[in-house]
């Protein structure tokens, strides 16, 4: 699939509010806040919780949470009263903001491609910048990302399930090409729609969380000195288990490509 096909698809989240709203999910006014929007771009397990919590933990941001998700929107709308995905951006940025410069919101390349759709970067004054975050050990993503949807312990904090994990590596060569996919369409939406994308990795991240934040603050126009690193509030999930799915990828992917 070429990237334009791969970004001009509707996504699950899209074609739920459009349903949810009744349409009624277009924004073409004024600029509402004073700053740019800013989104995590991400595919799942590529770190976007980690370096979310990290970018909490500044005087600069709040957010950086799954607020997109069809479902968590639907449940705050029904809360708040909010009839319109526009509302619903406002509201989210005004209740949320918990007094810092700019909530940010994660969001997959189908949400981008959403936000876009919708308007929502005109909410903001300087439109859209994008933190993209990936991770360059692919397979340990799929590994990792094939485990988690089994035992649906997606970060540290959650209990999970109880399973016997099966190794599946038809989905895993799937879950690369996806990850490969998301990450080109993310860096395609951007240069497409003109939207400062900074891009960072999951790895650097993890040796050298300063200089990521560093440069995520010069992004955002701050100079950062005062950018604190606490320590994650989710810890990695890694295990012995994760090294033997590992092992049974290689030897299955190296009969299959010989």
């Amino acid at each position: 699939m070429s990237v334009i096909s791969f970004l001009s698809r509707t996504g699950i989240h899209e074609k739920s509010l459009r349903s949810f709203f009744k349409g009624d999910v277009q924004y073409d006014g004024p600029a509402i806040f004073d700053h740019p929007l800013y989104c995590l771009g991400f595919f799942n397990r590529s770190g976007s919780n980690l370096l979310g919590s990290h970018l909490r933990a500044t005087p600069f941001f709040s957010g950086f949470y799954e607020q997109l998700n069809f479902d968590a929107v639907q449940n705050q709308s029904g809360e708040w009263g909010i009839s319109s995905f526009p509302d619903f951006i406002k509201e989210a940025t005004v209740r949320f903001g918990k007094g810092k410069f700019a909530h940010g919101f994660k969001a997959s390349a189908d949400q981008l491609m959403m936000l876009q759709r919708f308007g929502i970067p005109k909410m903001y004054a300087g439109g859209l910048r994008i933190i993209h975050i990936t991770r360059l050990d692919l397979i340990g993503q799929a590994i990792s990302y094939q485990i988690a949807s089994q035992t649906l312990k997606w970060t540290s904090k959650q209990a999970g399930t109880d399973v016997e994990v099966r190794f599946d590596a038809k989905q895993m060569t799937d879950l690369v090409d996806e990850a490969q996919a998301s990450a080109n369409g993310i860096a395609i939406f951007a240069e497409i729609f003109g939207y400062a994308r900074l891009h960072v990795s999951y790895e650097d991240l993890v040796q050298n969380p300063h200089q990521i934040l560093s440069q995520i603050a010069g992004f955002a126009g701050r100079d950062g000195e005062e950018w604190p690193i606490k320590p994650p509030e989710i810890e990695r999930q890694s295990s012995a288990l994760n090294d033997q799915f590992r092992q049974l990828y290689l030897t299955q992917a190296q009969q299959d490509i010989l």
